[in-house]
């Protein structure tokens, strides 16, 4: 029941990939976009924020459902790097570069929260230090970006012995976090590299699991080599 499970699921990646870059990009770009610099007085700050209250919370709100899907889209991830025969060391290394990317996102919108409210208090020495926090807090996209896409680059390369995911896939996936690491490129690879990364990953793997070459799910291959061994069943009979 569970392999079934996580069949239907993959069979919905591509558009589950559509649910995290979607809320994503609105979140972080027309409805996160426009406050004033790291250098504007804490005045200054607060009266944008407040004069843009609606849109600061609906940016929160819609950068929080992206991130619910991406936690899904990490999970099955690891299941289908897997079932592709990937091993283990590296879908669990891509699947926990996925949750430090939410966790990182999640932290940084509670200093968004908390920037929001302080302005709404009139803290304005409180609403300056977050505002100049908030212009240079993207170690933690960065770093989860680069590592969610280095390892599942490598899990597709390294290890192709049962149904591997495409090589274009793997080297596009090692291209998007290295580009990570490139100072003013790390932005355009955010806007653009990462989003299609999880996009095009999601409809490669919904495609392989409509044609039936993804591979067997752990499950199968569990239940299979018990029984190609006889199984415990197998040796009580012979004992008997």
């Amino acid at each position: 029941m569970k392999g079934t499970g996580d069949s239907g699921v993959s069979r919905w990646m591509g558009f589950i990939g559509i649910l995290v870059v979607v809320p994503l990009f609105v979140g972080f770009g027309p409805l996160g976009s426009g406050a004033p610099g790291e250098n504007a007085s804490g005045a200054v700050v607060a009266h944008w924020y407040n004069a843009h209250a609606t849109q600061n919370w609906a940016s929160i709100y819609l950068v929080g459902l992206g991130l619910a899907f991406m936690l899904v889209y990490a999970t099955q991830l690891r299941s289908v790097l897997r079932q592709a025969g990937s091993g283990d060391l590296w879908p669990n290394a891509s699947f926990a570069a996925g949750i430090i990317l939410v966790a990182g996102i999640v932290v940084l919108g509670t200093f968004q929260v908390t920037l929001v409210l302080a302005a709404h208090n009139h803290e304005y020495a409180i609403v300056k230090v977050l505002n100049f926090f908030s212009d240079n807090n993207e170690l933690a996209i960065i770093f989860g970006m680069c590592t969610v896409t280095l390892t599942a680059g490598l899990a597709i390369l390294l290890k192709r012995d049962v149904a591997p995911l495409p090589k274009t896939l793997g080297w596009y996936s090692i291209l998007v976090g290295v580009l990570a690491l490139g100072g003013p490129l790390a932005f355009v690879d955010f806007l653009f590299g990462f989003p299609i990364w999880l996009i095009a990953t999601g409809f490669v793997i919904a495609t392989k699991q409509r044609r039936g070459t993804l591979g067997p799910s752990p499950e199968s291959s569990a239940t299979s080599a018990t029984s190609a061994t006889g199984g415990p069943t197998g040796a009580r009979l012979v004992t008997t």
